[in-house]
């Protein structure tokens, strides 16, 4: 699939309060997410870049010990290996995301 409209995808469960469409390609993942209201990560990382746009709602990502609530039309990157978690702050939140795949070793 070349092409796609965030609104029109089937998503599917990917684990409690998270539904999910994603395309892995042979360097990146695309993802289109919807996150529950009551939804929160304190925190982790993982050793490649990642970025988004919120599509819809509003959650509060902390990046790197910096915390700002971000909603509709703003977005997000975060560097590999740097700590970062989330809070829906008013949901649900469905957010556009790109990762990098993870480096080889």
């Amino acid at each position: 699939m070349n092409f796609f409209d965030p609104d029109g995808l089937d998503l599917i469960d990917f684990r409690p309060g998270v539904r999910s469409w994603a395309r892995p390609g042979d360097q990146l993942t695309l993802a289109v997410m919807t996150l529950d209201h009551d939804l929160a990560d304190p925190g982790h990382d993982h050793p490649f870049e990642q970025c988004g746009l919120v599509l819809s709602g509003e959650f509060e990502l902390t990046i790197d010990g910096r915390t700002r609530v971000l909603s509709a039309g703003q977005g997000y990157f975060i560097p590999a290996g740097v700590g970062h978690g989330w809070r829906v702050v008013r949901g649900p939140v469905k957010v556009l995301d790109v990762s990098a795949k993870a480096p080889p070793g």
